[in-house]
């Protein structure tokens, strides 16, 4: 199916958000996840099906000091 992440269509295998971030290799990062607007609770990645042309903002969380 085709989505678009950071702005950029990508056909995926993956049916939800936690699975797209396993084919991505963000699985172990952390990061932010915005679908359709909408920031997602990373305890409801595996509950949020992806559909054709979903929108997903990804958004990586770097430390500092």
């Amino acid at each position: 199916m085709r989505v678009y992440i950071n702005g950029k269509a990508m056909e995926c295998k993956s049916s939800t958000l936690n699975e797209l971030l396993e084919e991505l290799s963000f699985s172990n990062k952390p990061v932010v996840v915005v679908k359709n607007g909408e920031i997602i609770s990373i305890k409801n990645y595996s509950e949020h099906r992806l559909s054709e042309n979903d929108k997903i903002e990804i958004i990586t969380v770097v430390g500092g000091g």
